[in-house]
Formats: C-alpha cells, structure tokens, sequence
C-alpha cells in the first residue's frame, strides 16, 4: 500500500530514501504471505524526493510517498479501502515510535486493488506479477510477451528483482527490440 503525501516531517532526519523496520522482521512477512493480511507493525519506506540533493528540508511541506507491505489480491479478496485507514494507524504509531513526526496535508492512498485495477494482471502487486515461493524464479516472463511489439522489463521479468538484475532486464528487452527490428 502507498500514500502520496505533502507534509511537514520532523524528528528524524530523512535523506531521499529512507526505511524504519518493523521490530519483527519474521511476523511482517508471516501476516503478508501466510496469513494474508498487513502486519501490525509494517516495515515503512519513505521516499523524500525534495531531499534527493542531500538539502535538508527547512520545515515546508514537502512531498513525501509512504509504503509498506501489503498481501497480494487472493481469492478472498483485496485489502479494502477501509482497512486502509487502520494500516495507516498502524504504520503512522510505528513511525512515531521510530522518532519521526508527519503532519500531513493532501494524501492519496492506494492499496493492492488499485493497482491491480491499473495494471490487471499483476495481481495487485507494485512492482509486477507477484513472484513469491519456490518456483518464482521460474515463472518470471521473457523480455518478449507473447503479443508481437510488445517487450517486458524489470524486476519481475527474467532474470529478477533488484536494480542490477532490472536494469539487465532493460538491456535484455532493448536487444530483442533491436534484433527484432533489424529483421523486418
């Protein structure tokens, strides 16, 4: 689940990209995998893009995007709107905890629904097709869909997740693009 923000954000000095763990690494991914719901007290990323540059923010509202983890769309269902107020509770009381203090102004808050609705297939899933268990490795698409023109990259199309792996992703798709264009 994401929240789009603008705010005030005190407390704890943010860079661009930063993380507050849960407490309970183990219990996260248990309530996400195994018991298909969002954890108690969820690992939050914070990503400060007005901090990119390494300026400290002078106490302005600032964009901010907030995330956790979230199950994937199972058959029983997505994680409905509602709920979503309770995981921002939830992930709001463990950032105060770590020290940081957000007041917030304008927030937009989308959950595996949505992004299932905008990217159909992916099974609600932020970063592409969902690829958790033992024969994830195995599933991950080609650089080529099976639609002719249309070419996949990143972290969830061979050869995997991570920057590096992504970005040869993107190398791997732009070669069959090349390739394939030179054979027209």
């Amino acid at each position: 689940m994401t929240w789009s923000t603008t705010g005030e954000a005190d407390g704890v000095d943010l860079s661009a990209h930063t993380v507050f763990f849960s407490d309970d690494y183990r219990a996260e991914f248990d309530a996400v995998f195994r018991d298909g719901r969002v954890p108690d007290t969820p690992t939050t990323y914070v990503f400060a893009p007005d901090r990119a540059g390494g300026e400290a923010n002078t106490g302005s509202a600032e964009r901010l995007l907030l995330l956790i983890n979230a199950p994937p769309i199972r058959q029983q269902g997505a994680t409905p709107i509602e709920e979503a107020d309770a995981c921002r509770m939830r992930m709001m009381d463990h950032l105060s905890a770590s020290g940081l203090r957000l007041t917030t102004h304008t927030e937009q808050v989308k959950t595996p629904a949505d992004f299932a609705a905008m990217f159909p297939g992916t099974g609600g899933a932020l970063y592409g097709v969902a690829s958790h268990g033992w024969r994830a490795s195995f599933q991950r698409p080609g650089v080529r869909s099976r639609l002719p023109g249309i070419y996949l990259a990143g972290g969830s199309v061979h050869p995997g997740p991570g920057v590096p792996m992504a970005a040869l992703s993107g190398w791997a798709a732009a070669k069959a693009v090349e390739r394939d264009l030179a054979s027209i």
